[in-house]
């Protein structure tokens, strides 16, 4: 369905532009034609294909040549410490490693130069590629809560479905062959909702590289010069770009959607998006890396109060709330949100069973997270343990523990989040030394070595003795309530 999808667009409108950086246009003509070279190669081996880069034009090619080939892709982010990378290249045990464009952790992956291998043709390839819709489809990392990246299965059938869902949102659907703007790396799932859909609409993406989004002026140039219809992005993104009131109708006249996901939306930030954007359909959206992105949405535009994150009735797969015992619950019910159905991944790299299982014959995935089903729509309430949303990304503070307490200089530690609401601004890091305290710089340098920029705490407290609860263990909301009074 997808990459028939895909070959009709490079026959029909072969100029057309699929995919657009900074310097960089990709035409559905271009796409075909280089992924189809590639997937060439490909067929030669078996397993994943890790694939290091930002925004080159490179990447989704290497995606769709994976896609034709019948192989995993599993994409990471040149700028990850490179003992993550090396561990996620572990892990996986990948057959080839390709890098697009000039990154420096290309030779610690030990990774071939991807655009030499794809040569031009006059002519479009024969639409190519494997049939089993059970195949995985692509890889990717998330934090773990033992101290290592863990790795989730996404098969065809789960990206396919996702595909169709959300391009079955009439909201997505009517700006489907527009511009779409890219924010999310694509190691990071939310990617997954920029391009597959784009691309099975003929849409055009419009990738926007990490320099433009670290400086604000060339961030608004940007997207004032995309053209973009949809704008698919975490909350996090959308406050940054509402810092300046240039964010507004006249930077993009032709913006219809914004498409949420990742994290918690704040009501403020509605209504300050339909204060600069008149008429503009606003989507808060929920799902986790194990099913395939997202599996619910609902418009929230015009609502007061705390935001729903989806709608049951046209959901990708089955919602249900679980209790303790893992039965469900009656509407109105809160327990934990679970989800049942085609999205639900293929399981974990290594084979850990974590929340995956089944239910009356289906896939189901325990996500973890608190909710509750009332009138069809579905309202997160929080996590069940203590992993942390921010900017998007999925942080499992027991990572980031592990690696401070694999200093000598420390004898415990707990990482906790800065919290703004229901809003989390970062992370704080409590740890009892052994010896004086580091100083702040050499954490942060150490931290930097294992660990994404995004999991660095910014806040630091030393502690003589870490509070213990009743059950002689570190007493977590106590540091929460500290950090809160500080």
């Amino acid at each position: 369905m997808l990459l028939e999808a895909i070959a009709r667009h490079a026959r029909q409108t072969p100029a057309r532009p699929a995919y657009q950086n900074r310097t960089q246009t990709l035409t559905y003509g271009e796409l075909w034609r280089s992924a189809s070279v590639l997937a060439a190669r490909l067929r030669a081996g078996t397993g994943p294909v890790l694939i290091c880069g930002e925004k080159e034009a490179g990447m989704p090619v290497c995606f769709l040549a994976c896609l034709m080939a019948g192989r995993p892709w599993l994409p990471v982010d040149p700028q990850q410490p490179q003992e993550r990378l090396l561990k996620i290249r572990s892990q996986a045990d990948p057959a080839e490693v390709l890098c697009c464009g000039s990154h420096a952790a290309a030779a610690a992956l030990r990774a071939v130069q991807a655009e030499p291998l794809f040569c031009k043709s006059e002519a479009l390839a024969p639409a190519q590629f494997a049939a089993d819709p059970g195949r995985d489809a692509y890889w990717m990392f998330t934090s773990g809560s033992t101290g290592a990246p863990k790795g989730v299965r996404i098969p065809l059938s789960a990206l396919e479905n996702f595909v169709e869902w959300m391009c079955g949102l009439p909201a997505v659907a009517a700006c489907g062959t527009g511009v779409s703007v890219n924010q999310a790396r694509f190691s990071f799932d939310l990617s997954v909702a920029d391009l597959w859909p784009a691309f099975a609409m003929g849409g055009t993406v419009r990738a926007l590289e990490p320099a433009e989004q670290a400086d604000l002026p060339a961030l608004y140039e940007a997207l004032g010069s995309s053209g973009a219809r949809r704008l698919v992005c975490t909350p996090s993104f959308a406050r940054l770009c509402l810092c300046d009131t240039a964010f507004c109708r006249t930077l993009l006249p032709d913006l219809e959607t914004v498409f949420f996901c990742g994290e918690t939306l704040a009501p403020r930030t509605v209504k300050t998006l339909e204060k600069r954007f008149g008429g503009l359909h606003i989507l808060n959206a929920y799902g986790p890396t194990e099913a395939a992105c997202a599996v619910c949405a609902v418009e929230v535009q015009g609502r007061e109060g705390p935001l729903p994150v989806g709608c049951a009735e046209n959901a990708a797969s089955r919602l249900l709330i679980l209790d303790e015992g893992g039965a469900p619950l009656p509407d109105g019910a809160p327990g934990e949100i679970a989800i049942a159905g085609p999205s639900v991944g293929s399981g974990y790299i290594g084979g850990e069973a974590g929340g995956f299982g089944t239910l009356s014959g289906q896939k189901l995935y325990r996500t973890g997270d608190q909710g509750v089903l009332r009138d069809g729509l579905l309202w997160h309430l929080g996590r069940r343990d203590r992993q942390i949303k921010y900017k998007g990304y999925r942080i499992e503070p027991g990572e980031v523990e592990a690696a401070i307490l694999g200093w000598d200089e420390a004898r415990a530690a707990a990482v906790l989040p800065i919290r703004a609401g229901d809003e989390v601004r970062g992370l704080a890091a409590v740890v009892e030394w052994e010896t004086a305290p580091l100083d702040l710089s050499e954490c942060k340098a150490r931290l930097r070595r294992t660990l994404p920029d995004y999991m660095l705490p910014r806040r630091w407290r030393a502690m003589e003795r870490m509070p213990v609860n009743e059950r002689g263990k570190c007493d977590l909301a106590a540091l929460e309530r500290m950090l809160k009074d500080e």
